[in-house]
């Protein structure tokens, strides 16, 4: 499988931060020329790569969805996030670099500044919930669906402070 790296502060696979909205669609056709698939939607990579830009014109921040791990391993410092569950990735990072803990999303939303890093999710599940009786009362379905919740559903780049961008 193709890696997509997440460099800390710097951006993801092509994309990177600072590139102007011109740079990221070229990175974009570039994606959908040597990765698409008769099965993914139309304009599958424009919509995966997630671009929020300064009042410069200039890319501040990138998000791509865990979605992209069946066409990528998306990898941050060797440690694939999206196959990694959220409470061991969270552990990982923080040796590293601590997280934000003053963030009021805690539990669905890590931030790491010093890696401009954010991880989000949108619910906390636990591995021990998998063996509460609320869980086990779901339909087969739903236990999947919900079972998403034990890895992040996001991951995002943005300038570290050291780095940032005004």
């Amino acid at each position: 499988m193709v890696v997509l790296n997440i460099e800390a502060g710097r951006g993801i696979g092509d994309v990177k931060l600072g590139m102007t909205k011109e740079e990221v669609i070229q990175c974009i056709l570039k994606y959908e020329a040597e990765y698409h698939r008769p099965e993914h939607m139309k304009n599958y990579f424009k919509n995966s790569f997630k671009v929020k830009y300064n009042s410069e014109g200039k890319v501040k921040l990138i998000e791509i969805p865990s979605e992209l791990k069946e066409d990528f391993q998306c990898m941050f410092m060797n440690i694939d996030v999206f196959n990694t569950k959220a409470e061991k990735l969270v552990a990982l990072l923080d040796e590293i670099s601590k997280y934000d803990r003053d963030d009021t999303e805690l539990d669905t939303c890590f931030t790491f500044p010093e890696l401009g890093l954010i991880l989000w999710r949108p619910d906390v599940l636990k591995e021990e919930d998998l063996e509460k009786e609320w869980f086990k009362e779901l339909k087969p379905s739903i236990q999947e669906d919900t079972k998403k919740n034990l890895y992040f559903s996001s991951v995002a780049i943005i300038p570290r402070p050291s780095h940032s961008e005004h």
